[in-house]
């Protein structure tokens, strides 16, 4: 399937979000869950079991079909214009929610819950979520705020563990993929399906900003990496040096 890569970019800027359905076939969907199945089911702890949900962190080490879709080239595409060519990936993750899993807190992305106001207005950062699994209001699909990259704050404390009647929950076919500014105003919804709910996060920046993942420090476990996978992992970003009279 072809994507308009401008249309896309488009309704992120008015809505905060784009849903991209049919990025990846469900078959493929479902061939990472299953490698993911088995990175959950080796690294759960105690305390991810009690909150029914799951993290799982460098995944671009973890298998070579996750750094095929951080590379994806409509996701490069999206941010490279969106953000610029020099982009690089922040974070790579995997998460899980279990049934039984609560809400969780309004939030901006990385790197806007650590920035003073106000807040730039040039572009920053950008989310991307691939699901795994089909997202639907049962199973708690993300919560989003439309327009709130646009407030150029965090959401007020009085409001951020409460459902707000403006959310839009997102639901789509697993092998798409949405695509939000990194400032817009997001929830984990309820699991109260009977399965877990599983998708991958990346996190895509701006090079001048520091990374909320060492990136860098994975690239060199990773075999023969293609040229764009190492500019997302920040072999070429700047690197200071020591300035001197020469």
């Amino acid at each position: 399937m072809q994507h308009d890569v401008d249309r896309i970019i488009a309704e992120m800027e008015e809505r905060s979000y784009c849903i991209i359905p049919s990025v990846i076939s469900p078959e493929k969907a479902d061939e990472a869950r299953a490698i993911l199945e088995g990175l959950l089911e080796a690294e759960a702890t105690d305390a991810s079991r009690a909150a029914k949900t799951q993290r799982v962190g460098g995944i671009a080490v973890k298998h070579p079909i996750f750094v095929e879709l951080m590379a994806h080239p409509l996701i490069v595409a999206i941010w490279k214009k969106y953000l610029d060519e020099d982009v690089v990936c922040s974070t790579w993750t995997a998460n899980t929610s279990y049934p039984g899993f609560g809400t969780y807190k309004w939030h901006p992305d990385f790197p806007y819950q650590w920035l003073n106001y106000p807040w730039p207005k040039s572009r920053i950062s950008g989310q991307t979520i691939w699901l795994l699994d089909d997202f639907s209001e049962e199973n708690g699909g993300t919560g989003i705020m439309p327009g709130s990259h646009r407030k150029g704050q965090r959401p007020p404390a009085n409001m951020i563990a409460k459902w707000h009647p403006d959310g839009e929950i997102l639901t789509g076919l697993r092998g798409s993929v949405m695509v939000y500014h990194g400032a817009t105003w997001h929830t984990a919804r309820p699991n109260n399906s009977d399965k877990p709910r599983s998708a991958l996060l990346g996190m895509y920046t701006r090079p001048c900003y520091i990374t909320q993942e060492d990136m860098l420090a994975q690239l060199r476990f990773i075999a023969k990496p293609s040229d764009i996978v190492q500019q997302l992992m920040g072999a070429k970003r700047f690197q200071p040096g020591i300035v001197a009279n020469r």
